[in-house]
């Protein structure tokens, strides 16, 4: 919404989001954009049935104009569609969220609005149905950006003749916000130099699935970093939810949870704020090293020249990485049963931060530059 005018003019934005009252507090002032919702079942009981009815109006020349379903009257109203799953069409996430990846991406298909897949990881495309399912949906979309090398390796084994090479959108984010004066309080509890770490409910998941314990493990890490590095540890969601339960996107309780196991260390902070993505990259950038589970916070950690050490789950993260030559600094989250590793990488980052923030910034241009196409792309799409 901030990068698109600048290369196509003055634009309308309609946000297609699941958490339509969370999300419409959150549109930048001023921007020309209204929030429609499009919650699962919504998608799959009434969006698609009648968006699938719109295609067959579609192949007899019928006209439209009988669509009200407000996200498919949205989609027929817009030029161009621009899909921000982040990451899709992915083995082993189960047949549940490749089947709602499919009808998030085919609705607009159906309804014959050129699509684009902006920047997102997707693949590998080794299992059924999500083979099936990606080559039906992607070889039909306007263009696929794929954010990364390996992303493209998997798209490559899919034939397809509509992808290009990317960086993340979140690469192109100026925004930077003052924090809360409750939350510069909070920091000044352990000092001017810190360490931010980022839980994620999702890891939380995926760790928790073979049997370990999630909070206990990342409380043992905190400790470790305390240890080696005698550094004040903060610990803060980037995805949170206010009032809501745990869940994908919301990291909230599991860190209050985190927080409290460590209540009995004075350097250990606990943030319980939802922060603007701004503020949450002031956080990140005040930080002398950055320790988190979740996506964007790591392009947060990168585009501020922080030290980053990434406990993640999929190629997504070290793909990003590898673009700053700190591919190393991505770790899966099952180290966290025996944290020493990290606590390593934590503390060379401490020591070398100078270094690693030069790295980084040398790197950080033509990241930037990849990112921008994003908006090229999705400007020439909406102009055919």
């Amino acid at each position: 919404m901030a990068c698109l005018p600048t290369v196509m003019g003055e634009c309308t934005f309609d946000i297609l989001t699941t958490y339509p009252e969370a999300d419409g507090p959150k549109i930048p002032s001023g921007a020309n954009a209204r929030v429609v919702g499009l919650q699962p079942l919504r998608l799959a009981l009434v969006e698609i049935p009648i968006a699938t009815i719109a295609y067959v109006s579609r192949l007899l020349h019928l006209p439209l104009g009988w669509v009200r379903a407000r996200a498919c009257r949205s989609i027929l109203d817009s030029s161009v569609v621009v899909d921000v799953a982040g990451i899709s069409f992915v083995d082993g996430r189960g047949i549940p969220i490749t089947i709602y990846n499919t009808l998030m991406t085919g609705l607009s298909l159906l309804l014959g609005v050129p699509t684009v897949k902006a920047a997102q990881a997707l693949g590998p495309f080794k299992t059924q149905p999500n083979r099936i399912l990606a080559k039906f949906v992607l070889p039909r979309l306007a263009a696929v950006c794929a954010r990364g090398a390996r992303t493209r390796e998997h798209l490559d084994t899919l034939g397809l003749s509509n992808v290009t090479n990317v960086a993340d959108l979140a690469f192109s984010l100026e925004e930077s916000g003052s924090l809360p004066v409750n939350v510069v309080a909070d920091l000044s509890r352990v000092g001017s130099k810190f360490i931010l770490v980022m839980p994620s409910s999702v890891v939380r998941g995926l760790y928790e699935s073979t049997g370990g314990d999630y909070v206990s493990a990342v409380a043992e890490l905190v400790r470790g970093i305390r240890a080696r590095t005698g550094l004040g540890v903060v610990i803060a969601p980037h995805s949170y939810r206010v009032g809501h339960p745990e869940g994908r996107m919301n990291d909230g309780p599991v860190c209050q949870q985190v927080a409290a196991r460590l209540s009995d260390d004075a350097m250990v902070v606990g943030i319980d704020d939802d922060l603007s993505a701004g503020e949450l990259r002031n956080l990140i950038g005040q930080s002398e090293v950055l320790v988190t589970s979740r996506f964007h916070a790591m392009i947060s950690g990168l585009s501020t020249c922080t030290p980053t050490v990434v406990v993640g789950w999929s190629h997504k993260y070290r793909e990003v990485l590898d673009d700053f030559g700190l591919a190393d600094y991505g770790m899966d989250s099952m180290k966290l049963s025996t944290p020493n590793e990290i606590v390593e990488k934590v503390a060379h980052s401490v020591a070398n931060d100078a270094e690693i923030s030069k790295q980084i910034s040398v790197a950080l241009p033509a990241v930037k530059e990849k990112s921008a196409l994003n908006f090229s792309i999705i400007a020439q799409v909406a102009r055919t």
